[in-house]
């Protein structure tokens, strides 16, 4: 059974919270528990972590390092939150993990905070990460993002919302992943893959617009339309980056979409994943 506690006041001057503790857990009596807290049998909190109210620590998780988490986010068995950054260039400062709300962490799931001092690592909102997946230092996940069992994300990483990184998939460090992409199973990627694109079967290259994606998330024929041609353009079109980007320009409505796809293009410091194929085929999945 779980018991109610009153965990220490910070530091800060913050008011005491009440939260559920199971009797076999420990909790740093620093760590700043807010209302509504549960943690469950064999749970380990440390004195930096901070735990936003409803959020459901279920067993033999752990907690540590300079983590401040949101509210009603669930936490399964075995995950570890806020360990020191698997680099080199650790060197045992005070670095942090911020994660927002209404997460859940599957079993096994492991997050780092940032490598220097002072940096962080960052997951946003409404994430699902599967069994065994990882976000490494300094990654930045943004909001209702989904890492499928074992898909490892690694060090100074971007990764959009709406993303989904499927089974046994590994980002490279300083990539970034675009929003509403996909990254099919057992895929491996040394690039940027452009927001609204997939990449399956082959590692570093693209399959088509992410058609069902888009769907999913109400976008109208219109802009499916457009992100259509951007496709045709960009990978079927045998046009190099810059030839690409202007035709995008001049031929393609300018709606929000096609510029952010435009825009990450340009950013990007890697450079972006090459087509799968020279045809158009694979904007009709």
């Amino acid at each position: 059974m779980l018991q109610r506690i009153l965990p220490a006041a910070s530091k800060k001057g913050n008011y005491v919270m009440s939260a559920e503790i199971h009797p076999t857990a420990v909790v740093d009596p620093k760590a700043v528990i807010d209302d509504g807290v549960e943690i469950g049998p064999l749970c380990v909190v440390g004195p930096d972590v901070k735990i936003g109210k409803g959020t459901k620590l279920l067993s033999q998780c752990s907690i540590m390092g300079d983590t401040i988490l949101g509210e009603d986010n669930v936490i399964y068995p075995f995950v570890s939150l806020g360990g020191p950054a698997q680099d080199y260039e650790f060197a045992g400062h005070v670095s942090y993990l911020k994660i927002g709300d209404r997460n859940t962490f599957r079993e096994g799931f492991t997050a780092n905070c940032g490598t220097k001092a002072e940096s962080e690592t960052v997951i946003g909102n409404e994430c699902y990460f599967m069994a065994n997946s990882h976000v490494a230092h300094n990654a930045v996940i943004g909001n209702n993002v989904i890492l499928v069992n074992d898909a490892m994300v690694a060090g100074y990483t971007a990764i959009g919302d709406r993303a989904i990184l499927s089974g046994i998939t590994a980002v490279h460090q300083f990539c970034r992943v675009g929003r509403l992409s996909m990254l099919g199973g057992c895929c491996a990627i040394s690039k940027d893959l452009p927001p609204f694109m997939t990449c399956f079967s082959k590692n570093n290259t693209v399959r088509g617009l992410n058609i069902v994606g888009l769907k999913r998330n109400g976008y109208p024929k219109e802009t499916i339309r457009a992100l259509k041609e951007v496709y045709r353009i960009f990978y079927a079109s045998h046009l190099n980056t810059t030839q690409a980007l202007k035709r995008i320009e001049s031929e393609i409505e300018q709606l929000s979409e096609v510029i952010e796809f435009v825009e990450f293009v340009r950013t990007s410091k890697r450079g972006v994943l090459s087509s799968h194929q020279r045809d158009t085929s694979a904007v009709n999945d």
